[in-house]
């Protein structure tokens, strides 16, 4: 009888509906069917708001189009409800290596909706690459940016640090003419010439990644970490925080006294900044403080000490869910001791509400609605999460390597010494309509093409989008290195593939660079880690790497930089022949845990749902083993650099890595 309502009432009954509910009203009534139909935009629209795809104030009117231009609401939601499944971990991803962005890999910035890949380098240099053609764009070189350097991108404005504490801003070229910089704060003279220097390297074609000199702020003491959002810079010395608006070039806010004691505890030493445009965060080895902005208040602290004492425990939970992706068990324990514990990372998501915290042992806080606490309306452990990743063998205290969070979503992705994990929110219907939706209310999955506990300790930059995860990954060398022929001499042969991948490469001013794969004019813009990215004060904006300390060959860019042998090839073929038989039990296994789900028939809406009412059904058939996509196969003398650094120094080859859904 309710279709017999005029047409308003009955499309506000229907905004109330799940989406699986509307999908079945519509097989059950040609009247119900017939009015969904000619109304198709507003009732998938009103699904999206109340599945929290979006925020209803994000929407705007019912004409309106969907976020993803070119799109209508209907292809919005199966698109999100994709996604979803992907994050839940109930078909695996696909995994891309984009080798344009350059080898030893130190940042990554990404931006999806502009389709750009942005990177610095251990040795110096940055670099912005096509997202979709993996070519390279538009860069500046080792010889102007320094090694190491941190990066951060928001709407079309990049900075970076250099030796004199300085921080270089470049906007994107066409968000401003030619002749425009920032007043206040303009660029001198040695950003000005490596942008006319580069003019002539870069195609006209690919202005779309192009980025000019903008300003130069000169920090009013040295900074041990920076962060830009909502186009305000966050830097923070010992003992105090500076806000800039990099827009106009401006010093808008100091924020004083960081460390006075507090809870008889000192801030300690400076891990990472986070900023919105309420509140600094800053994260310190003694406690996280958060600071109000337009007055520097301190209106919350939270030391290790603190922390609940119940945590879910990250478990692996059998059977797994498909090859690539283990669906991970949470278990309620009580939490061992935090008494040498430290906070190494804090983001803040988009709408201001939650935040998550990572600790060096493992444990991650997620806390929504915290301003609740502030306010005093709430107390931590009426609304805190906390999970508690597993420790690293061999008894090591730092677990936790990196933290990404999804500003829109509360989509968490974290790095430990044993993998990368996926954090998402139970996004079932009935918990979002709960008044005390049941703990922990999320769900944790991991990764396991990213599970070699060598190579996530170089992991030195973590980025999170709507669609996937990007890391910086030195891929095995079961993976880069083929089968050794006849006449085995102890090095891997080239034959291309990842072995092949160029480092971080400028083409020549003189000829235009074909965009296919960057080619390598002798340069080898390469430097060893050493034990950087092993530590966790290498996440993404803490204290700079004091380059001064390290012995570079920057007047030489030509010659290749060798340091003596660290390895032994006897080790080498040890490693290998472990890794193999490691490999060929990683086979078997999966071959005997893939699962047949080739059902999926019918309809668009069959495709929407899973035949157990889940609401996020995927349309991959395939559901055995991930999709890997290698992106080019680079060059020899490219792939001669790798082969040298790779025996020779001990190098964080990695290069830019894409998870998506």
């Amino acid at each position: 009888m309710l279709h017999l309502l005029p047409a308003e009432i009955a499309l506000q009954v229907v905004s109330y509906l799940p989406i699986q509910s509307v999908h079945k009203i519509t097989q059950v009534s040609h009247a119900w069917h017939d009015l969904i139909a000619v109304n198709e935009n507003a009732v998938y629209r009103n699904a999206a708001i109340l599945h929290r795809l979006v925020y209803e104030s994000d929407c705007g009117d019912l004409a309106l189009q969907p976020p993803r231009s070119g799109t209508d609401w209907k292809s919005f939601c199966r698109r999100e409800f994709q996604i979803e499944w992907g994050w839940r971990g109930k078909v695996p991803p696909c995994i891309e290596e984009l080798p344009a962005s350059g080898t030893s890999v130190h940042r990554i910035k990404v931006d999806e909706d502009l389709g750009l890949v942005i990177t610095t380098g251990q040795r110096g240099g940055l670099l912005v690459t096509d997202l979709k053609g993996n070519t390279p764009l538009w860069g500046l070189p080792p010889s102007h940016v320094v090694e190491y350097a941190h990066c951060e991108y928001d709407h079309g404005y990049i900075i970076f640090n250099r030796h004199d504490n300085c921080k270089e801003v470049w906007r994107r070229a066409l968000d401003a003419s030619n002749e425009d910089h920032c007043t206040l704060s303009p660029p001198d003279s040695g950003m000005l010439s490596a942008w006319t220097d580069g003019i002539p390297r870069w195609h006209a074609s690919t202005r779309h990644g192009h980025f000019r000199p903008w300003a130069l702020l000169r920090m009013p003491e040295h900074t041990r970490a920076f962060r830009l959002s909502h186009l305000t810079l966050l830097a923070s010395a010992a003992e105090n925080a500076y806000l800039w608006d990099v827009s106009q070039g401006r010093l808008v806010e100091t924020i004083g006294s960081i460390q006075k004691r507090h809870h008889h505890q000192t801030l300690g030493h400076i891990h990472y900044v986070e900023v919105n445009d309420k509140y600094a965060f800053i994260c310190g080895s003694n406690q996280l403080r958060i600071f109000e902005r337009g007055g520097g208040a301190l209106v919350y602290d939270l030391s290790p000490r603190n922390l609940l004492r119940k945590v879910w425990n990250v478990e692996e939970h059998p059977p797994f869910d498909s090859s690539a992706m283990k669906r991970q068990r949470l278990v309620e324990k009580d939490l061992n001791s935090t008494t040498d514990d430290q906070f190494m990372a804090v983001h803040v998501s988009g709408n201001g509400k939650d935040i998550a915290v990572l600790t060096i042992c493992g444990v991650l806080i997620i806390i929504p609605g915290f301003q609740r606490i502030i306010s005093g309306e709430a107390l931590l452990p009426d609304i805190a999460v906390q999970l508690c990743f597993p420790p690293s063998s061999g008894g090591l205290q730092d677990t936790a390597i990196y933290l990404a969070l999804r500003e829109k979503d509360g989509k968490v992705a974290v790095v430990t010494r044993k993998g990368l994990y996926l954090v998402s929110p139970e996004v079932e219907f009935s918990t979002l309509t709960a008044e005390r939706p049941p703990r922990p209310g999320v769900v944790v999955s991991s990764l396991t093409n990213f599970e070699d506990s060598r190579l996530l300790s170089f992991v030195s930059c973590l980025q999170i989008t709507r669609t996937g995860v990007y890391l910086n990954w030195k891929p095995s060398r079961q993976e880069t290195q083929p089968d050794r022929g006849g006449g085995n001499n102890g090095f891997p042969m080239l034959f291309g593939g990842l072995m092949a991948h160029p480092p971080m490469n400028f083409p020549p001013p003189v000829a235009q660079p074909e965009m296919g794969t960057p080619g390598n004019n002798g340069n080898n813009d390469l430097h060893p880690n050493g034990y950087a990215a092993a530590t966790p004060d290498v996440h993404d904006n803490e204290e700079e790497v004091d380059t001064d300390e390290i012995d570079g060959f920057l007047d030489y860019p030509n010659l290749p930089h060798l340091e003596p042998a660290t390895l032994d090839p006897g080790e080498y073929d040890e490693e290998e022949e472990e890794e193999e038989e490691e490999e060929e039990e990683v086979e078997e296994e999966e071959g005997e845990e893939e699962e047949d789900h080739d059902g999926f028939v019918g309809g668009f809406m069959d495709e929407f749902f899973d035949h157990d009412g889940d609401p996020f059904e995927h349309p991959m058939h395939d559901h055995g083993n991930p999709v890997m996509v290698h992106m080019g196969l680079g060059d020899p003398v490219g792939g001669m650099h790798l082969l040298v650094d790779e025996w020779f120094l001990s190098m964080n080859m990695s290069t830019v890595y894409r998870v998506s859904f």
